[in-house]
Formats: C-alpha cells, structure tokens, sequence
C-alpha cells in the first residue's frame, strides 16, 4: 500500500510560495516526476499526483479501475478503518452526489439534472446573463474601480443559479460562506467545529427550502428534484440534499474563479486583450484557451484505484489515492505547441479543464456562456480596464481543488 511508502514531500504544492511558482512546479514533475507520490495537505497520507496530458486523460476516462466511491476499491475491513480514523466522517446528506458516485448510481443521478444543462436549454438564458451583468456593471462603471470579485465575478453566476434552482437571491452571500467551507479542508479542530455548524445550518437553510417546495412546487430544478425524491426510486433524501448542495456550490465555484483568471489573464497579457478589443468574435472561442491557460479547477478531487494500475511508468497498488492535476496537464508541451503562452487565436484547444470521460462537467456550457458574456460586457463597458494592484500583491485562496484569487482589485477609464 502506498502508505508504507511514503515519505517527504519532494514538490511543495500548498503554500503560498507555491502559488506564485505553480506553473513552474508543475512543469519540474512533468519532466521528472510525471506520476508522483507523496503526502497530500495533512502531510500524512500519501497521493498519486498525476500531471501528464495523456496520463491524465488515461485517468479522467477509466471509471472502472479509477473510482470516486472507496467501497469500490477497499474491502469492508480497510473501508471500516478508514472511516474511524477520518478527523471528520462525512455528512451523507451533503456527500451523496455525482461526484462521489460511479457506475449506475452516478448516471441516474446525471440523468436527473441533465435537462436543465443542455446547449440549448442553456443558450435560453443568455438574455438573462447578459441582463444580470449589466445591472452588476451599472452599479460600479461610474466609479471607475471594483474588486472584480466581489462586484462581479461572484455575483453573477450566483445570481444565475440561484435562479435557476429557485432559491432566493438574496442569500447569495449565505451561500458564499457555506460554499467557502465546503471546499477548504478542515485539518484544525476550528475547521472541523465550523465545517460542521456550516453543514447543520445548510442542511437546515434545505429543510425549509424543500417543505416550501413540495407545498408550493414552481417551475425550477429544486421543485424538479423534490419531485424526483417523492417518486423514491430516483432520488433518496440524502441524494435531494447532496445534489442540492452541489448545484449550488459547483455552480458558481468554479466560475467565479474561471472569470477572475480570464481577467487576470488578459490584464497580463495586453496584447491578448487588445486582440479582442479590435475583434469580439474572437471571445467564445477564447474562453477555452483561457480555460487552459489557468483553470480553475486545478486538481481533481481524490480517486481511489480500484485494482493494480500501471500509469506513467508507475505501479499504482489498489486502494492508492490517485489526484490529476488539470491544471498541469493544460500546460503539457507535449500536447500543445508553446503551452505557457496565451493565445486566443489557439486553434487545437482540447483541455482537460472540464475534466473527460463520464464525469465531464454538466454545467460546462453554462460557465462558458457565462464567461463569454462576462468578458464582453467588461470589453464593451469599461474602457482602459486594468489591474489596480501591484501582481506581486495578489493573494490566491488556499483551496487545494480551485485555483482561484481572494480578489482582484481593477481600474478603468470612468
């Protein structure tokens, strides 16, 4: 088992430092170390950090010897012990969704939400975004300043599936607090005691949401799954609660963060944006090689192999845990010419930012319309839009999973 094998971490790829040189490392453990073990963020328990292209995607696709669910790759006995030696066992009723699910269970449960996230189910809301991101602009245009995170980037994929879901706009910044915690990991005894008051009020916040619903049933996908729930063999109470609570927090998460990186990425690269000043059909096709160029979704969540693996080189045992690091397969040389360069022109742009396989994000197209109409309407509305802080003072958020910046203070031509 990899846990007799581990030892010191040889690549620091948590701390702030690293923050500043992430690109830089990752590109050290592609040429040295492409499929690499060594302790994750509690400096104990040793992870298969994975960052080639191709091995990546190798990994992305094989649900069967890479899984999401331990009890597929541990017997009962390793399954019990792990359980009793977790620092925080988890909540089923917010742990039960698609992406800790494999096989049958995962596609039923996709299947239920499918719907709502097609290509033209979503290109149906572009009014609505397009609406959302001019009132946001209208607010701070005269000003000539905002921190494009909070007036922003946040706020308007919140906003958006908060519609969606029909849950009230106006506890966006609840949601925010809960959504924050459920994506830092509680290693200190004060982020277990708040991981844990946090779920209670959410599950709480749910309990409420759920009975008006089933009362008051209205045309929006909260009434849909509570629905699903009343019929029993679709969805069980823990799976309403769990997919609830993934919908709400995956569906700003990651484009609050796409957003800022977008941004920041421009801001950067002044030519870049000034090609899409001078020609804004240049914007949806841009929005993938920006994904590429700084993904927000850094680092897939934990799997677990399921059966001996031989990846990169490497001999992964079963019941090893297994991470792909997105964001370093996006800035392969070997798949894409002058990876660390932006290029909104990019043709051949098939990241893995979105991940592959049958965990594909489902809400991919809404962050991509989203992103599309963010970036347009910051080009149309604010003329000379800069960074109004120095690089070196940016801080990115200590959250393994995204890579994502506390905030992003920009200027413009009032």
């Amino acid at each position: 088992m990899a846990s007799l094998m581990a030892g010191a971490a040889k690549y620091d790829l948590y701390s702030h430092d690293f923050r500043r040189a992430t690109y830089e490392t990752y590109a050290r453990m592609r040429e040295r170390d492409p499929v690499h073990l060594q302790p994750g963020l509690d400096g104990e328990t040793p992870i298969w950090f994975v960052t080639r292209y191709d091995d990546v995607v190798a990994l992305l696709t094989d649900n069967e010897r890479f899984v999401l669910d331990p009890a597929l790759a541990l017997t009962p006995d390793e399954l019990r012990r792990r359980e009793d030696e977790s620092p925080l066992p988890l909540d089923e009723r917010v742990s039960t969704h698609l992406l800790t699910q494999d096989g049958e269970d995962h596609r039923r449960l996709r299947r239920l939400v499918t719907k709502a996230f097609t290509p033209r189910m979503i290109e149906g809301l572009r009014p609505r975004i397009e609406e959302i991101a001019d009132e946001l602009l209208d607010a701070v245009a005269p000003h000539g300043s905002m921190d494009l995170v909070d007036d922003f980037a946040f706020p308007l994929p919140i906003t958006v599936i908060a519609e969606l879901l029909g849950i009230p706009v106006e506890d966006r910044d609840r949601f925010r607090v809960w959504s924050n915690t459920f994506v830092l990991p509680p290693l200190t005894d004060e982020l277990r005691e708040q991981f844990s008051r946090h779920t209670n009020e959410f599950v709480a916040y749910l309990d409420d949401l759920f009975r008006e619903r089933r009362a008051r049933p209205t045309d929006d996908l909260v009434s849909a799954l509570v629905q699903a729930e009343e019929q029993g063999d679709h969805l069980s109470e823990n799976e309403l609660y769990s997919m609830a609570v993934l919908l709400i927090v995956a569906g700003h998460e990651t484009t609050v963060s796409l957003i800022t990186n977008a941004v920041h990425a421009l801001l950067t690269h002044p030519d870049q944006l000034a090609a899409l000043r001078s020609d804004r059909s240049l914007v949806p096709p841009a929005v993938d090689e920006l994904l590429r160029f700084d993904s927000p979704v850094e680092r897939t969540i934990t799997r677990w192999a399921a059966d001996d693996v031989e990846l990169g080189g490497e001999r992964i045992a079963r019941g090893d845990l297994v991470i792909a690091v997105i964001g370093s397969a996006n800035r392969d040389e070997s798949r894409f010419l002058d990876a660390g360069t932006l290029d909104v022109t990019r043709e051949d742009v098939r990241h893995v930012g979105f991940g592959r396989g049958p965990h594909y994000c489902l809400g991919a197209p809404l962050a991509k319309l989203e992103t599309e109409i963010a970036l347009t309407k910051l080009l149309d509305r604010l003329p000379g839009l800069r960074l109004a802080i120095a690089e070196d003072d940016l801080y990115w958020r200590p959250v393994p999973i995204f890579r994502s910046l506390a905030s992003l203070p920009v200027a413009w031509d009032a």
